[in-house]
């Protein structure tokens, strides 16, 4: 009775045993639930990388697709200029977002899971979220707004008698990218760290204060120990952002901070040449899952050491 409660309208063909008819309705079952995520991982993943690919190994005559077999493509994006400087420069970008984003964030982070009462933790943990709710360009323009001659921040040095004149220090350069990025992307390294932060067990840092431990012992050999994994987790998420985004150069940087997706859109848009920026795309994609591969060999080490 058990075998047939499968489909009870289903009667078996003449020598098939019940637990035949079972696994039967098992394999339908699985592939009614594998193939729908299989069909949409090929259609949007494999099919849009094939056709990266086949781009990326081709050239351009004027503006006309010729198709080929060749790695020049890749070779140029490691010995001709301004490809390689650009995305050097965009991974510095990328760095300096997430070691910044994690400075910031992390004290933040620290203080909402074991210091911030409940309705306090609601209203900042709310603080962090709502930033999302704005544009990014709003964003970005705020800092543009702030930093500029006519900004807020020269005015009020202006105000305290500490210039006679506007500076033109703080817009369009390294800095004023590396800002608006850290400022943009810091909530994803609150979030990430604050989760991880919250599964720690409040009973293992009590079991270490009755052991003996200071609190600065318990932090160091306990809570950081086990908040490295949200800390990379954050790193990873921050450094990508940073590292492929196009809008914070061309609003707050300058020639100075062009950045490797500023190139791939001129590529695209102005020079017409698909398969060069093919083929920085498939680079920065072996670069994210070569980070992501670093990461989680870190975040197993550690959890070794533990």
């Amino acid at each position: 009775m058990t075998d047939l409660a499968y489909n009870d309208s289903y009667v078996p063909e003449e020598g098939e045993s019940g637990l035949a008819k079972a696994k039967r309705i098992d394999r339908r079952r699985m592939l009614f639930w594998v193939l729908p995520p299989t069909l949409w991982f090929f259609v949007f993943m494999i099919i849009p990388y094939g056709m990266l690919f086949y781009y990326s190994l081709g050239s351009v005559d004027y503006v006309t697709f010729v198709p080929g077999f060749s790695a020049d493509n890749f070779i140029k994006v490691f010995t001709t200029e301004p490809y390689l400087s650009v995305l050097l420069r965009s991974a510095k970008f990328g760095l300096l977002t997430a070691v910044f984003s994690s400075i910031i964030g992390y004290p933040l982070a620290f203080y909402l899971a074991f210091h911030a009462p409940d309705g306090l933790k609601r209203f900042v943990y709310l603080l962090v979220i709502v930033p999302w709710w704005a544009s990014y360009l709003v964003k970005a323009y705020a800092w543009k707004t702030i930093l500029g001659t006519g900004g807020i921040l020269n005015k009020l040095l202006m105000g305290a008698g500490l210039i006679d004149e506007p500076l033109k220090i703080f817009l369009y350069n390294q800095f004023s990218v590396t800002l608006t990025l850290v400022y943009i992307f810091t909530p994803f390294a609150v979030l990430s760290i604050y989760a991880q932060l919250e599964r720690i067990p409040t009973s293992l840092i009590d079991a270490a204060l009755n052991a003996g431990a200071t609190r600065w012992e318990v932090f160091r050999k306990v809570v950081f120990p086990l908040s490295v994994p949200g800390i990379l987790a954050g790193a990873v998420i921050t450094f990508s952002l940073g590292f492929g985004d196009f809008v914070a150069p061309i609003l707050v940087g300058g020639p100075s901070s062009l950045m490797i997706s500023n190139i791939v859109i001129n590529l695209l848009g102005v020079a017409f040449d698909w398969p060069m920026a093919a083929a920085i795309g498939l680079v920065v994609i072996t670069l994210g899952l070569a980070l992501i591969s670093v990461a989680h060999y870190l975040e197993h080490r550690f959890q070794i050491r533990l």
